[in-house]
């Protein structure tokens, strides 16, 4: 029986993917993405899960009773007012390289996991071998997996060129974009509009366009997915790398959304000069807010411990210590769950550039 089978049988006898018993009745109001790239003992450590360790996600997921559901379910639930099952988890890979074909899709398929990968087809076109090929990505759908959109070029998309004009910027984000998804549809069928930010990356002018182009967009600064989240700006957890530690990422697993409704600096590109940004966050009233410990709330940012300054019941700014550094940050913030059911966390992306406007991958 195929992963599709599978999958309709299950969900005929009320028993969600991932589970090694049925969920319970209880429903939550976030679900946590995780985010892969290799799954690999020789390739680059910082993007890579050896493939023991990435069974041993899997492995804790059902051993814990984590709702492994597809993306397009906790989309539907999320933005429909519908129930997500309790301690929801959709996978996610960046980039759909050869070696989660050969290391991880078993694994996936054998514990029953529906999973996203998002792939850029001109560089599958250039790289035969090293990325999947419309093949592998016709297998692994049939199997139940959610193909989804990375671009073209996996480029830094928000950097304009020299001398490029705003339109021609738009131009060639239509081309790396769309035309991506038209090669994916092409090839496998029409697809739901998804789309991973190369590098995480982006500004309000790109948001924009792929709101304008249909697109839910996936950045790589981590907090839950809920319907306090930004179709255009959904947080996943890192799972790779130093992030692949169990002992780290069960606290990210359990996990809930900050009910939070508007932040500054909204965009993430800050001026090179703007070395220690404010950061300011405002949260909805409600049954999730009285149940964070605002008392406790902590925030994070490289390895500086950041106490809030609460201008309201609803509102704080952080100062931060030290200047960021050029490149693409973060500052994490977390708050205990007065019924002691995990952390309440949310994270606001940065990116410095240097002096020339650039900055590394």
């Amino acid at each position: 029986m195929n992963m599709l089978n599978k999958m309709a049988l299950s969900a005929v006898s009320g028993v969600l993917l991932g589970c090694s018993q049925p969920a319970q009745a209880q429903s939550d109001d976030s679900v946590v993405v995780l985010q892969y790239h290799h799954v690999s003992s020789s390739t680059p450590a910082v993007t890579s899960i050896d493939p023991e360790t990435f069974r041993e996600h899997l492995q804790y997921l059902k051993d814990n009773n984590f709702n492994v559901i597809d993306i397009t379910t906790a989309r539907d639930a999320i933005e429909k007012n519908g129930e997500l099952p309790e301690k929801a988890v959709v996978i996610t890979f960046d980039d759909g390289y050869q070696n989660v074909y050969e290391n991880a899709v078993d694994a996936l398929e054998e514990f029953e996991m529906p999973y996203t990968v998002f792939v850029n087809p001109e560089l599958m076109r250039k790289h035969s071998g090293h990325y999947m090929g419309w093949e592998e990505l016709k297998d692994i759908q049939q199997n139940g997996a959610t193909i989804a959109n990375h671009g073209q070029t996996h480029a830094h998309l928000i950097r304009q060129q020299p001398g490029e004009s705003d339109e021609e910027w738009r131009q060639r984000m239509h081309d790396d974009i769309v035309t991506a998804q038209k090669a994916i549809d092409e090839n496998l069928g029409q697809q739901q509009k998804y789309f991973a930010y190369p590098y995480g990356e982006y500004n309000n002018e790109l948001r924009a366009l792929l709101k304008e182009w249909g697109f839910h967009a996936f950045a790589q600064h981590s907090g839950p997915w809920s319907r306090w989240s930004e179709d255009t700006v959904i947080t996943r957890f890192p799972a790779s790398g130093i992030y692949a530690n169990l002992k780290t990422l069960k606290t990210k697993l359990n996990s809930k959304a900050m009910p939070v409704v508007d932040y500054q600096p909204e965009e993430p590109l800050v001026a090179h000069s703007n070395a220690q940004p404010t950061i300011s966050v405002t949260l909805q009233e409600g049954e999730t807010l009285n149940d964070m410990r605002t008392d406790a709330l902590r925030c994070f940012a490289g390895g500086s411990v950041l106490e809030p300054k609460w201008e309201s019941e609803t509102r704080f700014s952080i100062m931060l210590k030290n200047d960021i550094n050029i490149g693409r940050s973060r500052v994490n913030c977390t708050a205990p769950s007065a019924s002691g059911t995990g952390y309440y966390w949310y994270s606001v992306a940065l990116i410095r550039p240097n002096e020339s406007g650039s900055w590394p991958d």
